[in-house]
């Protein structure tokens, strides 16, 4: 009985166990390559012009077509009759948000169909991550029983060869290099701005004159980059506040009626860099970290008119100091056949919906010329 075994026990150590090894390691690699592959695809798409683009959850409704708005430019049906789309969690994800810079220049239902693409992109990655996020325990547990193994041999009375304590360590370290590996390819949700975006695009892409689309960028990268410094200011201890300015929308589309449309997002940001500092208690020199000061967002809308359906008459919609969702008005200017509107909003984030009104409320500077 012991030589039958002890022959089993041989042929574990020298044929089973080391097949079992190579087989692990081959399949960790290949499915990191592999998941590594599609995240490098996601992150070169995020820069691309206008061919890979979006991120919404898998079992999210597809786009509804709404009633399509009449061919006189943005009127109050183009704005408010669009149906809402499946929106991405909006919460913000401990790992924070994925950066995006999005250049396009295409018509927009392609740009809604390539934003949709990355996210389905996005979510087979998370859901790869997922079906092997039980892997590493896996590995933990079946490296115990090979080291168990070993610990029978020895009391059995056989000399122990260390193969299987050798290959319990190695599934130890394969389940370590796993779980780095689904953790750097998981995929971190957008930015909430990209599904407003989304919806602008959704809703005027009915207003877009035939064979032209939207020309711009949406750069959702982050504030806090040195080369968005617009102003730096010292204070009388030396510390040092940034006044950061981030175009983070900006596009331009030729509307049906012959107007060309202008629009354009800013967020300023304020924060005092971190510095050292002798606590008033102690005395001693502390790190001091960044502060956080505000920040606001201003809209720029800019209308050239067509003159030949068009002329512009104020009226009582839209004038300095007006609430139009989370914007105040703050200058509203129609010399030289442009119109120009300017607005502000103390949030840090705003909604598509105001940005729309705001367009609304521009369009309504203009009256149809009687034929």
């Amino acid at each position: 009985m012991q030589d039958i075994i002890g022959y089993v026990i041989l042929f574990l150590v020298f044929c089973v166990a080391p097949l079992f090894v190579i087989a692990l390691i081959a399949g960790v690699i290949w499915w990191t390559r592999r998941s590594t592959k599609k995240t490098q695809t996601i992150s070169s798409s995020i820069g691309n012009t206008s061919s890979t683009i979006t991120m919404k959850p898998e079992n999210s409704k597809p786009i509804t077509k709404t009633t399509e708005a009449p061919r006189a430019g943005l009127t109050a049906a183009s704005v408010t009759k669009s149906a809402p789309l499946a929106r991405a969690t909006s919460a913000p994800p401990q790992g924070g948000w994925t950066p995006l810079y999005l250049n396009f220049s295409n018509k927009p239902r392609s740009i809604l169909e390539n934003m949709s693409t990355l996210v389905a992109q996005a979510d087979k990655v998370n859901a790869t991550k997922t079906r092997w996020s039980k892997g590493p325990r896996i590995l933990f547990w079946l490296g115990l029983g090979l080291m168990l193994i070993e610990a029978l041999i020895y009391l059995f009375g056989y000399t122990p060869s260390c193969a299987f304590l050798t290959g319990g360590i190695a599934l130890w370290v394969i389940g370590i290099v796993l779980s780095v590996s689904l953790k750097r390819a998981q995929v971190r949700a957008f930015p909430p701005m990209f599904n407003e975006f989304e919806e602008i695009v959704h809703t005027l892409r009915d207003d877009v004159r035939p064979g032209t689309g939207f020309l711009g960028n949406l750069d959702l990268t982050g504030a806090r980059q040195s080369s968005k410094v617009a102003r730096s200011a010292n204070d009388a201890r030396g510390r040092t506040t940034n006044y950061y300015r981030d175009q983070w929308l900006n596009f331009k589309a030729k509307l049906y009626d012959g107007n060309i449309l202008r629009v354009s997002g800013i967020q300023r940001l304020k924060e005092r860099n971190g510095y050292w500092g002798r606590g008033k208690v102690s005395g001693k020199s502390k790190w001091k970290p960044a502060k956080f000061k505000g920040a606001y967002q201003e809209l720029k809308v800019r209308i050239a008119v067509n003159a030949e359906m068009y002329k512009i008459v104020h009226n009582k919609e839209i004038k300095v100091d007006n609430q139009i969702g989370d914007y105040t008005i703050n200058a509203v200017d129609a010399e030289g056949g442009i119109i120009t509107v300017l607005a502000s909003s103390p949030r840090e984030t705003v909604s598509a919906e105001s940005i729309l009104g705001v367009l609304k409320a521009a369009y309504g500077l203009l009256q149809l010329k009687k034929a």
